[in-house]
Order: structure tokens, then C-alpha cells, then sequence
């Protein structure tokens, strides 16, 4: 009989061990599930009683924080447990700050008697005085460029800046653009004025006597370009210095060698042209451009020449030398 209930002892103390060790599963019905976790997943938790059944299985909605909190220490029920536990505030801890003492400035240089703060006395410096300086000189620069602008007189504009900085060339601004008249060069207007023509009823080169072929030229002299030209039958001569050489000057004093065909007048004419130790000697412009023309020869050949090069032009008869 006493080996029976030393037996007996021996088998109902482990079951007492494993009844103090069980956890509480409450629920937040108010249901409590007492003994350990046999199995957790996604859909919740099985508890094996102290009684050694089995629990239903118990949804994770419907566990309490506290033992949601105690299922995080079990590994195999954490990873579900963890996003359903309430974070827990955490409350700062506030920190007295450390108060800083302030101590007053001592051996402070003085500032010297008589000196006075300001921005005229920050100007007078050196620092100041460039920097003036180049003001100046960029609101002068601003007056010349709107004189510029609106065709007003420099000094005029540039002077009434010096003056009034900065207002003077603003109220040149404001003002309306003075319209300039067009100035013409003197050099073309004196191109211009003569008037190199054949006359209508002047007899042709055959027609006039020997000796006479320049006679038969008809040029009038209007304007007082060159040497000769007149009605005697000297060639005309345009040269540099006295004639500016560019397209102008061909289109307006040898109209007619523009032509394809020459009328019976010009036919006799021709325009010799020296350019360098080089000379031309065309019968009419086959073409122009800015800066050059090209004469088309006696001999049908075409050659241009560059206005650059051009020393002298000579209208004269195609047989005077």
C-alpha cells in the first residue's frame, strides 16, 4: 500500500509542474484558456489545456492585448501577434536645459573720439570711394548707351547724368526717339548728280568724222566728277577718292550696260576698269553683287572684278586708247 502512494506521487507531480507553468489565453469575451500554446498560424492559436484537450481554435481578434503580449515571447507565435500589438507611448523625458551664463565683454577697444557713424562717413573710406567711383562710371556708361538709343546727343545725355545720376538719363529714356534725317554722303550724291548718258539725237561713232569719235559720245557733264566728260569728246574719268565704288555707283551712272542688248547709242562704248596693275575693258555688266561685278569683254569673255581692287573707272569710246 505505501509503494502505491509513492507511485502515485511520482506521477502527479509532473502534472502539478506542467499546471503551474500554463499560461492564461484570455479572450475579450472574458473566456480564459489556461495551459500552453500547442499551434499558431494566420487563422489563430490552439491551446493544450491542463486538462490535456485541446482548445477550439481561438481567432486572433478576439485575443486581449495582454495576451497578445504574451505571445510575443513565443517565437512561434510572434510573427502573427506583432502587428496586432498596440504600440506602447513612449513618453519623452524632458531634459532641463543647461542655463548658460552670460558674462559681459571686457577690454573692449574704444572707439576713437570725433568719428562719426553713417553711410556718408562709410562712403569717405577707401572701400567706399571705389565703390562710388564705379557707380559714377556705370551710370555714365547707361547715359551714352540710351543717346544711343534714342539718337540724342551724347554729351548732352552723358553731361546732364554727371549731373543728375541715374534721373538724367531716365528722362532721356522716357522721351520719344528723335527721328535723324537721312544723311547722304557726299561722295555718292556727287555720283549721283553726274549724269552719264548717250543723247538721243547724238550721231554714232561711225557716223562721226576722224578724229571725232569722242565727240560722238553725247556725255553731259552735271556734276563735277572726275576730268573731261564734256561735250569736246574727252573720256570720263571716276577715281578713287573722288568716287566711292560700289554697286550704287554702276546702277546709277552706267544704267544702259546693264542691258542685254546694247541700243544703238552705247553700242560704241565701253567701261575700262583698273584694278591693281590689272584693267578691264567690259562691254556691259553681265552681274552684280555687294561686293563685286563682273563686265562682260569684247572678246565674250566674262571677268569679275572686286570693288576693293577698283582704282579708276573710264567710260570712253571702244576705240580710243
Amino acid at each position: 500500500m505505501r509503494w502505491f502512494r509513492r507511485l502515485l506521487a511520482l506521477v502527479s507531480l509532473p502534472l502539478a509542474l506542467l499546471s503551474l507553468n500554463g499560461d492564461e489565453f484570455k479572450l475579450i469575451t472574458g473566456d480564459v484558456y489556461r495551459g500552453t500554446l500547442s499551434a499558431a498560424d494566420d487563422d489563430g492559436i490552439i491551446v493544450r489545456l491542463e486538462t490535456g484537450e485541446f482548445s477550439p481554435r481561438i481567432d486572433w481578434a478576439k485575443l486581449s492585448d495582454e495576451t497578445l503580449r504574451i505571445l510575443l515571447n513565443n517565437p512561434r507565435a510572434k510573427p502573427f501577434a506583432e502587428p496586432l500589438v498596440e504600440p506602447v507611448e513612449i513618453v519623452p523625458v524632458k531634459v532641463k536645459a543647461k542655463e548658460i551664463a552670460v558674462r559681459g565683454v571686457t577690454g573692449r577697444v574704444p572707439m576713437p573720439d570725433g568719428v562719426k557713424k553713417g553711410l556718408l562717413s562709410a562712403l569717405m573710406t577707401p572701400n567706399g570711394l571705389i565703390l562710388v567711383i564705379a557707380l559714377f562710371i556705370a551710370n555714365l556708361y547707361a547715359a551714352f548707351e540710351v543717346a544711343r538709343f534714342k539718337w540724342r546727343p551724347v554729351g548732352l545725355v552723358c553731361g546732364l547724368s554727371a549731373v543728375l545720376p541715374v534721373v538724367g538719363w531716365i528722362i532721356f529714356l522716357i522721351l520719344p526717339r528723335t527721328a535723324v534725317a537721312e544723311q547722304e554722303n557726299a561722295t555718292e550724291a556727287a555720283v549721283t548728280g553726274t549724269s552719264v548718258s548717250v543723247g538721243s539725237a547724238a550721231p554714232s561713232a561711225s557716223e562721226a568724222p576722224r578724229g571725232g569719235a569722242a565727240a560722238a559720245l553725247g556725255l553731259s557733264k552735271t556734276g563735277g566728277h572726275g576730268g573731261g566728260g564734256g561735250a569736246d569728246g574727252t573720256p570720263k574719268v571716276f577715281k578713287r577718292g573722288e568716287t566711292t565704288f560700289n554697286r550704287r555707283f554702276f546702277e546709277t551712272q552706267f544704267p544702259t550696260f546693264f542691258r542685254v542688248v546694247a541700243t544703238e547709242a552705247d553700242r560704241d562704248l565701253v567701261i575700262d576698269v583698273a584694278a591693281g596693275k590689272s584693267s578691264v575693258v567690259g562691254s556691259r555688266v553681265s552681274r552684280i553683287s555687294a561686293s563685286e561685278i563682273h563686265f562682260k569683254t569684247t572678246t565674250n569673255q566674262e571677268i569679275g572684278v572686286s570693288f576693293a581692287d577698283i582704282t579708276q573707272v573710264t567710260l570712253r569710246h571702244k576705240d580710243a586708247a
